[in-house]
């Protein structure tokens, strides 16, 4: 268990952290290039059968398969906080974690869920108010008021989020710690997350804009499916070097690919 003492806050250098986290995946690509094939073609896998099987009649199948990928996802994910934090290289599916780290990251990614969904609640409950009629002085009043919450919600799940490396690696940081040590570093953390996913995000955007046709939705999963593992992999790895410089206090100017 990792338990920080008492130090100035450090400043999350989010352009360092953001080359260093495409420029680390470009380099580990040897090592990483059979677990991600294998992401890949479980992905594809399985969006192919949704889409085959997608209709009213299917929902339950279809959400089957969703949970699968989610926890397909949630095992390389794993694996990738401890392929960057602890220089951890076992090959092919060894690279997928199904164990107690894997557990612990479900739990804390639920705990994170549900603090977002009350963080969404008081616009939700805005909605119901403004629809039923409410004044346009309290609606405005309100609308403040959640809004104020919902960002101050989501920065603090931002920093809290660090608790997903710490349970990966297996360092069981205190939540305490790792709020500490974020301090100050909420929109920064933010920023790195949302710069990363940018160009993932824009070509999930274009993919998704693809012409209609059946060969063309075929072709549009496969991309989607090698691009995906790109994206876990690069994501997981920005957060993992947050962690390794605002909690264990090192950084990714040191945060070197293993070499085998």
């Amino acid at each position: 268990m990792i338990d920080t003492p008492q130090r100035p806050a450090r400043k999350l250098p989010v352009e360092t952290v953001l080359k260093r986290a495409f420029l680390y995946a470009w380099e580990s690509r040897n090592l990483l290039l059979r677990p991600y094939l294998i992401f890949a073609a479980l992905l594809i896998a399985t969006d192919l059968i949704a889409e085959v099987f997608a209709g009213p009649k299917n929902l339950i199948a279809a959400e089957i398969l969703l949970v699968a990928q989610g926890l397909i996802t949630t095992a390389f994910a794993v694996g990738i906080h401890r392929f960057v934090l602890l220089n951890e290289t076992p090959k092919g599916v060894g690279f997928f974690h199904l164990d107690r780290y894997f557990v612990r990251y479900i739990l804390i990614s639920i705990i994170l869920g549900l603090l977002l969904l009350v963080a969404a609640a008081p616009s939700v409950a805005l909605q119901q108010t403004v629809g039923g009629g409410a004044p346009g002085g309290t609606a405005g009043i309100a609308a403040l008021f959640a809004l104020v919450f919902f960002v101050t919600s989501v920065l603090a799940v931002v920093r809290l989020s660090l608790l997903l490396p710490s349970a990966a690696v297996g360092d069981e940081t205190p939540a305490k710690t790792i709020w500490q040590t974020t301090y100050g570093n909420g929109f920064r953390l933010m920023a790195t997350g949302l710069l990363t996913a940018f160009p993932f995000f824009v070509a999930a955007v274009i993919l998704s804009s693809a012409p209609d046709g059946e060969l063309l939705r075929i072709a549009a999963i496969v991309v989607s499916g090698l691009i995906a593992p790109a994206e876990v992999i690069v994501l997981n790895t920005a957060q993992a070097l947050c962690y390794d410089l605002l909690v264990r206090g090192n950084g990714p100017a040191v945060a070197e690919p293993p070499r085998r």
